[in-house]
């Protein structure tokens, strides 16, 4: 397998079609129900040209998730060096993961499929990706339970509970359409995460986390 990081150095037009067309079929079909041959046919390539721009399966897929991934635990590492407490910290980085998946909204469905699978079609390189991210939350969650405003909690944990949220929210459009005839108070006509539904995923993370006066660390 191709290094996915070689693959995105040597991109060029071909390359990033062949990336677009990849993003579509994981997203509809995961990672066990999409061929090579579907993604070349939907970029307008062979599969030789396939190969010899990005790789074989598996490093389109770690190709496709680690754009995103990369791009978001960057500008998060970035951003939050300007926050000035943890909770503005935690804040910044659940608008950061909010907004890469408005940017990407093929993202949540492949999320949910691997949740659902257990992560196996992960390669190693996305699961080092993750362990990047889950080092920038927990370095924000140790610095609040040293300060004294958060109890201490896995940094996967609350990850998930941040991503499902948005995840959920992203590809429940139907559902949320339906209840809203029956009378459900879902916020049915809203499809960005970045937005409303950011402020009460940050509400409530934060309600978890926060230190209670007379709680022990």
């Amino acid at each position: 397998m191709m290094d996915p990081v070689s693959a995105q150095n040597r991109r060029g037009d071909t390359a990033l079609k062949i990336l677009a067309a990849a993003r579509d079929v994981f997203s509809e079909r995961g990672f066990a129900g999409t061929t090579v041959d579907e993604i070349a046919r939907r970029a307008g390539v062979n599969k030789a040209t396939l190969y010899y721009q990005i790789g074989d399966k598996q490093t389109l897929y770690a190709g496709v998730i680690l754009d995103v991934m990369g791009s978001a635990a960057d500008t998060t590492a970035s951003e939050i060096q300007n926050a000035t407490s943890p909770e503005e910290k935690l804040r910044t980085y659940i608008r950061n993961v909010a907004e890469a998946m408005d940017r990407n909204p093929w993202m949540p469905p492949i999320m949910l499929r691997e949740m659902a699978a257990g992560g196996r079609n992960f390669p190693e390189t996305v699961v080092l990706g993750l362990a990047r991210i889950f080092t920038i939350l927990g370095e924000i969650i140790a610095e609040g339970v040293r300060r004294g405003v958060f109890v201490p909690a896995p940094p996967p944990l609350i990850h998930l509970m941040i991503v499902g949220a948005f995840a959920f929210f992203k590809t429940s459009a139907p559902l949320r359409e339906r209840q809203a005839g029956l009378g459900g108070d879902w916020p049915a006509g809203e499809d960005r995460v970045s937005g409303t539904v950011a402020t009460e995923v940050e509400r409530l993370v934060l309600r978890a986390l926060r230190k209670t006066p007379g709680e022990a660390g």
